[in-house]
């Protein structure tokens, strides 16, 4: 009886095992007749706002067109995978293929890039456009030099100043304020530079912080503070153009190398004009986010000359600081040589 009993339990489970082995050719087989192929993503960014949608209306079907489908991308959107630093790490170790970052994971995985956010460097998104054109190239070559591929180079947001106690307007506001300072080394040399009292958190600790009384003031983005749904705990919004931050997708060069020749010879034309019009939509997004929290009640101030005085001649030097050690002397210099060169054609 007992071994009947075990011959009856061998036999269930050989069956079993050729089920599921007969599960697996069935599936594999239905992967090889698509040939599709999936990279996976992440992101901070919740998956309906203004960034992820813009992914999911304009860069997938782009990405579509060019490989007739067979090419897609799997999102794990609103910091699932946790944040910047962690999808970089999981690039490295191959967990995932890419990722879509804030200016604080571009620049950890691309740290020349910080240049682009150095304080007053830029007066408008006209500007941010004609550098992004003339120097694409150097940073493309930046990115490949660290492991990555930039898929598109995008923007975080002329970061706007909230504050739940202060309007950011004079500099005595600045002076009492307590910053959170999360955006990476060139946010934190800057508030060392104005001598501001800060304390440095990842992004997922800063609605705690706030709430614990442990800081009161950040600088973010628009968008994020409104899908993050930091706008209500904050009373006030100054949109001084302090800084630009850059944002953008990579994925690891090892991927990027691995995909059909003509897949990225295509990419190369949509990243122009697919990209171009992801940033105008984004800003677009942007501009209503604000002019949200605006409507909600947020107080919009407008910061005095004598403080933006103090601001810039305190922070300026830091362009000379950081050279040779966040980025080199050379490229701030081309950067510097290109935006005179627009501003004075903008001049005649």
């Amino acid at each position: 009886m007992r071994s009947q009993c075990s011959t009856i339990h061998r036999t269930v489970i050989i069956c079993f095992i050729i089920s599921f082995l007969m599960n697996l050719i069935v599936i594999f087989s239905a992967q090889a007749k698509t040939g599709i192929k999936y990279l996976k993503m992440a992101s901070l960014a919740p998956k309906n706002v203004g960034w992820a949608r813009n992914i999911r209306n304009i860069m997938h079907p782009a990405l579509d067109r060019i490989t007739h489908g067979k090419l897609k991308l799997k999102w794990f959107w609103g910091g699932i995978m946790g944040d910047d630093k962690d999808y970089i790490e999981k690039m490295k170790s191959g967990k995932l293929d890419g990722a879509a970052l804030t200016s604080y994971g571009m620049i950890l995985a691309c740290p020349e890039m910080a240049v682009l956010e150095l304080p007053f460097l830029f007066n408008n998104y006209d500007e941010v456009d004609y550098i992004r054109e003339k120097m694409w190239k150097e940073f493309d070559v930046i990115a490949e030099k660290n492991g990555f591929k930039m898929l598109i180079w995008a923007d975080q947001d002329f970061d706007q100043i909230y504050s739940v106690n202060y309007r950011m307007n004079q500099w005595t506001d600045f002076q009492q304020a307590k910053i959170i300072q999360w955006n990476g080394i060139v946010e934190k040399k800057t508030f060392e530079a104005l001598h501001l009292s800060f304390v440095s958190l990842r992004v997922s600790e800063i609605y705690p912080a706030i709430q614990q009384n442990i800081a009161n003031t950040y600088i973010g983005p628009a968008i994020w503070t409104v899908g993050s749904q930091l706008y209500p705990i904050f009373k006030h919004v100054n949109p001084i153009k302090l800084r630009y931050s850059p944002a953008g997708a990579l994925i690891t060069l090892d991927v990027w190398n691995s995909l059909p020749k003509h897949y990225r010879d295509a990419w190369e034309d949509i990243r122009k004009k697919e990209g171009n019009l992801f940033c105008h939509k984004t800003r677009k997004d942007s501009d209503k986010a604000f002019q949200a929290m605006e409507k909600y009640g947020m107080q919009v101030s407008t910061t005095d000359s004598a403080t933006i005085k103090i601001l810039k001649e305190q922070s300026l030097p830091l362009r000379k600081q950081l050279a040779g050690t966040l980025y080199s002397q050379a490229i701030l210099d081309e950067l510097l040589k290109h935006l005179s060169e627009f501003r004075s054609k903008e001049t005649e």
